[in-house]
């Protein structure tokens, strides 16, 4: 595989404040990565460190074997950004504003896709932006990212005021290029949307990466979650810590047991009693995220 971003003990401060703290992930030809947290994590301070809009205090980043210092004039000429607030100018229509970007980038000859792509965000590129929504803004974003065909996409919660139908559009350009093996970087709150695209996922907390791995290694990482329907009521008291039950949820004839450690104590117990059903539940992201969100809080006490 070709590693075409590279990320090493990224750690940058702001006064005795530590922002960022030995971030270190690598992103490979044709993959979709997502990388989420919650506000104030380090998701857009790692993002403008990458393209060095802020300076690291040390580590060492590299796209598409550029070095980020070095070459950050390179770098930001052969990707596509989308910052996480995108402005534009407010006295431009949209068509005025991709041509000046498309000036910028010396690929006047890309403007028609520009606009096949205005047309599948149902964008009125005539109007000035001072007079668009901010769903409207947020998608000449985007076009602006993609209008150039670049071969690494750089995306800071890229589907941020978009309605879902301008939601699934954008799903369908993201896949449209992994298909085309481009490499694509994505920020994102919207968690279905990155369990969805993303080939890996890096979790971060207050400046640290405290999770990294493919969506099925993450699910096998955390708590384990099973559907039961017993023939008759249980005592739940009798599924306890000591066989792994760390929750258990009551709707109707089913149990849903939360399981931490060897789920094979808690199979033993619950074959005790007469078994209706039974099944695994696999976790989604939102889960994961908030598994190793509560972890680093147990372990910051």
């Amino acid at each position: 595989m070709i590693e075409k971003i590279s990320v090493k003990k990224l750690t940058k401060f702001y006064g005795s404040f530590k922002a960022l703290s030995n971030v270190s992930f690598s992103v490979n030809e044709g993959e979709v990565f997502g990388l989420i947290g919650p506000n104030g994590a380090g998701k857009s301070t790692t993002m403008r460190s990458m393209l060095n809009f802020i300076f690291p205090s040390s580590g060492n980043i590299q796209i598409n074997g550029l070095d980020s210092k070095l070459d950050y004039l390179k770098i930001r000429s052969l990707i596509g950004y989308l910052p996480g607030e995108f402005t534009t100018y407010e006295n431009m229509t949209g068509s005025e504003y991709l041509k000046h970007i498309l000036y910028l980038r010396k690929m006047p000859d890309k403007e028609k896709y520009a606009k096949k792509l205005a047309k599948n965000f149902d964008l009125d590129l005539n109007k000035k932006a001072k007079n668009l929504s901010k769903g409207n803004k947020q998608k000449i974003g985007i076009i602006q990212a993609f209008c150039h065909e670049p071969d690494i996409l750089i995306l800071d919660e890229p589907t941020s005021g978009l309605d879902p139908l301008k939601q699934q559009v954008f799903d369908d350009l993201i896949l449209e290029y992994k298909q085309k093996g481009r490499t694509i970087f994505i920020s994102s709150h919207v968690l279905p949307e990155v369990e969805m695209l993303c080939d890996r996922v890096a979790i971060i907390k207050d400046g640290k990466i405290v999770a990294e791995n493919t969506m099925s290694k993450l699910k096998s990482m955390t708590m384990n979650r099973f559907e039961v329907v017993f023939k008759k009521e249980i005592k739940e008291k009798s599924f306890g810590k000591s066989i792994g039950v760390k929750n258990i949820m009551k709707s109707g004839e089913k149990y849903i047991f939360d399981i931490e450690g060897d789920v094979n104590r808690f199979i033993k117990k619950i074959t005790e009693n007469k078994v209706t059903s039974f099944k695994s539940i696999e976790p989604d992201l939102e889960e994961i995220f908030l598994s190793f969100y509560k972890k680093g809080k147990k372990n910051a006490k």
